[in-house]
């Protein structure tokens, strides 16, 4: 399921950040958007288990 959720969510971040920049004025994204497509990434890395894997690195650099 997590995974399932994780694909889902990072697919609807690289829908918004596509349709932040087909928006007017184009090439420009809203901040809005910045700050949904950052908070769609963090919920897909979150699912993956990246912060299982920065604390594996963060002991092996200790």
């Amino acid at each position: 399921m997590k995974r399932i959720l994780s694909v889902a969510s990072f697919v609807c971040a690289i829908f918004f950040a596509a349709a932040g920049m087909m928006m007017p004025p184009q090439g420009e994204i809203s901040g809005s958007v910045l700050i949904l497509v950052a908070q769609l990434l963090i919920l897909c890395a979150t699912f993956l288990g990246i912060k299982d894997y920065r604390n594996i690195i963060n002991r092996k650099l200790s």
